[in-house]
């Protein structure tokens, strides 16, 4: 497959499946909508738990990466590329619905950018800054749309923008330090690196209990399951896949695309949809595209070789 098709269909895939994981992380708090059966932190240490579980078989083949050459970066994007963003995430949505989750989550991309050209020396070029901003302006405007803002939700937004520098960290990190290796083997190490602190946190937030004791706590874990198995282990291999095969900018495009889903999948919950966003999913798209367009990538010194 060429490379730009299997670029597309790695993106489209995981933009449907991340896509759909705000609603389930939201389910997985309130399996019905109304009373709370699981807090923020026993779903986001659970959704590691089981993603890490079902990854451990690839970790365990793959244990002679953990180099000290890889061992700090695997952490790292462990940390920023899950642990942290999954706690982040359902503690937002505590305060604001999934679908601004979805909406906010597109700042990845602006972050991609600063990290590329601060850390990485990486230059975009007109067309993919020009592609950002298409992409940020149909957000902005579906955004202005779909959702109203009300004062104490600030606070919850803010913890989706630092989960959104976390992701931009992981994904340059993988591009520029990680880049020898398999994306299995990123995905599985730096699962396996979290799996004990999120085992902790869900001993400690009596995570297990709840679902076990619970009344609803079974249909929770129905709802956390596909959120662990599918919205995470699967889809954080496949983005790494992405990363390997497409630059940083293209890839942290995906943000521009879950918006999409998640307001749709929103108004499939009952949200009201203004017709007037099919020409800013149009302009979102187009963005997309520009996005695809390769940096240029300037090396200025040995302790650069890794990009």
């Amino acid at each position: 497959m060429k490379f730009e098709v299997r670029s597309w269909v790695l993106l489209i895939v995981l933009s449907l499946v991340w896509g759909s994981s705000f609603i389930l992380m939201e389910r997985s708090m309130s399996p019905y909508g109304e009373n709370q059966v699981l807090g923020p932190f026993q779903v986001g240490s659970l959704r590691i738990c089981l993603a890490s579980m079902a990854l451990l078989p690839f970790a365990l083949k793959n244990l002679k990466f953990l180099t000290k050459r890889n061992l700090g970066w695997l952490i790292l994007c462990g940390l920023t590329g899950n642990f942290f963003p999954a706690m982040l995430f359902t503690l937002a949505e505590t305060g604001i619905e999934s679908s601004l989750a979805g909406l906010l989550n597109m700042a990845t991309s602006i972050f991609v950018v600063i990290i590329g050209i601060v850390f990485y020396r990486v230059i975009p070029s007109k067309l993919q800054l020009f592609g950002m901003a298409l992409g940020a302006l149909g957000l902005f405007r579906i955004f202005w749309n779909q959702i109203h803002f009300e004062a104490n939700n600030m606070n919850y937004a803010l913890l989706i923008f630092i989960a959104t520098l976390c992701y931009a960290i992981s994904v340059t990190t993988i591009k520029y330090k990680l880049g020898h290796l398999k994306p299995l083997v990123i995905t599985s190490l730096s699962f396996f690196l979290i799996l004990l602190p999120a085992i902790g946190i869900a001993l400690f937030t009596n995570a297990f209990q709840s679902v076990v004791y619970e009344a609803d706590g079974k249909v929770a874990l129905i709802y956390l399951s596909f959120l662990g198995l599918i919205g995470t282990a699967l889809a954080v291999f496949l983005f790494n896949k992405l990363v390997a095969v497409a630059t940083p900018l293209f890839s942290s495009g995906v943000t521009y695309l879950i918006p999409i889903v998640a307001v749709f999948i929103g108004v499939m919950d009952g949200e009201k949809f203004n017709p007037e966003n099919i020409l800013w999913i149009l302009c979102i798209l187009m963005g997309v595209y520009f996005l695809n367009r390769r940096p240029k990538v300037k090396i200025p010194s040995e302790s650069m070789r890794d990009i």
